[in-house]
Parts: C-alpha cells; structure tokens; sequence
C-alpha cells in the first residue's frame, strides 16, 4: 500500500484522511496542520469522530522530524499557500514526492517553486484544481481555442463565500490555457461570484457573432478533490521532476494527436 502523509486537514484534508482510513490502497502515515493550530496534539481518529489510529496531527514544522522517522512515500498537501516553503524544505532531504493541491501563489511563489523542486530532485505534482474532469476540460480547451481563435472567450467562477482568493487559481488556469491559444493581445476576462456553499463551479463561455458554446464544470462534493489527489499520488510516488494533472492524466499525448487532426 502508498503510504500517505497529509498536509491540511481542513474541510478537504479531513476528507482525504477519511478517503485513505477508508481505502485499501493507501495507509495514512502521518498529518500535518497550520502552525499553532488547536488540532495540533489530536489524534486523527479523534479528530474525525472515529476511535482513535493512534497517529498524532503535527505541526508543520515538525515535519521533517516526522519524515525522518516515518515511512512515507507521498506528502498531499491540502494546506495554504503561506507554508508550502516550510513543507517543500522539508521534503527535499528524504526527497519526498508531495501533491500540491493548495492555491493563491505568486508569480514569485511559482519561479522559486519551480526552481527548488527541479534543483533538489524532487517529485511534485501541482494541481491547483485536482479534480478530474477540470483537467480534462482545460485540455479540451486549448483544443477549442486553437480550432476557434476568433471567438471571444470568457471565464465565469462561482465558489463558496468563505473562499479568499479571488478570482479562484482554476479559474486563471483555465484563462491562460486559453490565451496560450489564441492571437496576441486576445484577453480572457474572468469574472468571480462568491455565494452560499458552492464547491466549485466554472464556465468558459465563447461566441461569434452568430453561435455560443458553454464548457462548464461543477464539483458539487469534496470527493471529486479527493479523488483526482490520490490518483495524482499514485502517479507521483517514485518520480522527481514537475508535473500537473494533465501528465497525470496522459491528456498531452491526447492533445498532441488530437492537434495533428484539427
């Protein structure tokens, strides 16, 4: 079985705890929350609502402690933006492949990202949006833009209204798989709601002056997280480099073929 530490155990960490506790393929190693957090010292069954595993929730910052004395072959990180040095500092030395499915990072954030995880040999997958079907709609989308370049584009992205960061990072990535494709110059505005209990719900809308199309995408569970993060864990696990859920999904080679036929 993966043995699985996990980052964040908020409202989709505590889901993915559940997944792993749940699962036959995977056995749950170690978790890790925020610094100072009250579910620091809690035993993650406690946690839950379940009997007790007798692993104990860390702070962060022991997770290189932790890593040195626990076998672990994945990090998913579920966590925010503002720790993701602190966990990647202390993933380089057992160079521990992690699943970073956290939001919100600057462009600054991504080149020092990029860079350390190439440099120190580490295995990362980053899936700002880890969910399944918005990685196969943001392959199909740079196929639409490359078939359609004429067409004004258009992004629309509805989320909780606890969310912060605005407008969401699927929403963005969406927008960029989209720009790369079309003329210079082409904009593709993104225009955010926050509301009620949403999940997770966008819409890519492009139009002529005579037809519209509406590619949209909704995760009405936490699950549909859960689920793409572990198939990413399970593709990471053994490999160095940088990735995204697209190589998970063997959706370039898909795109290429498809591209050649357009």
């Amino acid at each position: 079985m993966l043995k699985v530490a996990v980052c964040g155990v908020g409202r989709t960490g505590s889901e993915v705890l559940r997944a792993i506790l749940d699962s036959d393929r995977f056995q749950l190693t170690a978790a890790f929350c925020r610094p100072e957090s009250e579910k620091a010292g809690r035993d993650v069954g406690e946690y839950l609502n379940r009997n007790n595993i007798g692993i104990t929730i860390r702070e962060i910052s022991q997770m290189e402690q932790v890593l040195a004395e626990t076998p672990v072959d994945v990090v998913i990180d579920f966590s925010n933006h503002t720790i993701t040095k602190t966990l990647l500092r202390a993933c380089k030395k057992h160079r521990t492949p992690v699943v970073l499915c956290t939001t919100g990072f600057s462009e600054a954030d991504m080149l020092w990202m990029t860079d350390f995880v190439q440099h120190n040999k580490i295995g990362l997958v980053f899936a700002p949006n880890v969910t399944l079907g918005v990685n196969v709609l943001l392959a199909a989308l740079k196929l639409v833009a490359r078939a359609l370049p004429s067409f004004d584009y258009s992004v629309t992205e509805t989320h909780h209204n606890k969310k912060v960061d605005i407008p969401s990072g699927t929403a963005k990535k969406l927008a960029a798989a989209i720009g790369d494709e079309l003329p210079a110059g082409a904009e593709v505005p993104i225009t955010a709601i926050r509301a009620g209990g949403y999940v997770g719900l966008h819409t890519v809308m492009l139009a002529s002056d005579y037809e519209r199309i509406s590619l949209t995408h909704e995760s009405f569970s936490r699950r549909a997280f859960v689920e793409g993060a572990l198939v990413a864990a399970e593709f990471i696990a053994g490999k160095t480099g940088w990735y995204d859920m697209e190589d998970v999904l063997g959706m370039h080679m898909i795109q290429n073929a498809a591209a050649d036929a357009v």
